[in-house]
């Protein structure tokens, strides 16, 4: 599936050069914008794979719209920016998911460019769907080591033979031990 990109530029003649770069490329072109609060509409719509903003838009400035699109988490972003505009975005040079790229540009590196934000942003949502899994992971040990506290309590059971309770419950009832425990603490509380 071809990467979806969504493209914004102040002048009608960079969209044009832009949309077609990309397009010949191999990148689908999901938009193309010169108006600044338009295009965040379109982000909020759409959600592309990745941003491309080149130059002043109107309504918005890029540095407000790159703000938005990282800080909502929406997608990476590529600012094409001249090199005295390049210390307005000193701020989200900090952020893993925005890159500007000084014009006059390099076509190659901005291809490597998206390339590499594309991987970025791959490892991030999985390195976040893994800390979830692991917080989720904790929360229901927590939960469990409370029921069994409350067995041992109010059971005068070992710790060895609450945790056999909860899981034995669980496999004869075919539900999970978390929702075991939950009960256990409902019962006792």
């Amino acid at each position: 599936m071809a990467t979806r990109i969504l493209v914004g530029a102040g002048k009608e003649s960079n969209l044009k050069k832009l949309s077609s770069f990309f397009s010949n490329n191999g990148y689908l072109v999901v938009g193309a914008v010169d108006d600044g609060y338009e295009f965040l509409r379109r982000v909020n719509s759409i959600y592309p794979d990745i941003c491309v903003v080149d130059g002043y838009m109107k309504g918005l400035n890029t540095q407000d719209i790159a703000e938005v699109v990282i800080f909502e988490k929406i997608s990476p972003i590529v600012v094409l920016v001249s090199e005295y505009e390049l210390q307005n975005y000193a701020q989200l040079n900090q952020e893993s998911l925005f890159v500007p790229i000084i014009k006059p540009l390099n076509k190659n590196m901005l291809l490597n460019t998206i390339d590499i934000l594309l991987k970025t942003n791959r490892n991030i949502q999985k390195l976040e769907k893994e800390v979830t899994t692991l917080k989720d992971g904790k929360s229901e040990k927590e939960v469990i080591n409370k029921a069994k506290k409350l067995l041992i309590d109010h059971m005068c059971l070992t710790e060895d033979e609450a945790h056999r309770r909860i899981q034995k419950q669980s496999m004869e009832k075919g539900i999970q031990k978390i929702k075991i425990a939950e009960a256990i603490i409902m019962m006792y509380e």
